[in-house]
């Protein structure tokens, strides 16, 4: 199939824009600095962040692209919801790091953890971004 120039710029620009806010490749997370109380309940973050103006917002956002694999925190897929809490128990966070006990193939068990990627305090809202 031949390829012409318009479909080989959009089939670039859909590259690019797929990767923008994945976690899979970007920044380290920096919210951790801005915000406090931070939790995680199965693949919900959640955290009390600052606003511009000072004050404090409630906010959580669900984690994407991390994966159990074989007792491993692994991000495969960016765009996907994480589904690492279906096989994994005892799920923490401190700071940007988590970490959780995992169930491997064989059906041993085996602590893991990854730091987060990407995750921003965006005026009193985790959000992902794979800029700064």
């Amino acid at each position: 199939m031949k390829l012409n120039l318009f479909s080989v710029i959009a089939l670039l620009a859909t590259s690019t824009l797929v990767g923008i806010n994945s976690p899979g490749n970007a920044t380290p997370s920096n919210y951790q600095e801005t915000c406090n109380h931070i939790s995680v309940s199965g693949n919900v973050l959640s955290a009390n962040c600052r606003r511009r103006n000072g004050t404090f917002n409630k906010t959580s956002i669900v984690l994407r692209g991390i994966e159990n694999i074989n007792g491993t925190f692994k991000v495969n897929n960016p765009a996907k919801v994480s589904n690492y809490q279906l096989t994994c128990d005892d799920i923490r966070i401190r700071g940007n790091h988590l970490t959780a006990t995992c169930k491997r193939t064989n059906g041993t068990l085996k602590r893991t953890s990854i730091f987060l990627q990407g995750i921003k305090n965006i005026n009193g809202v985790l959000k992902y971004s794979s800029s700064s």
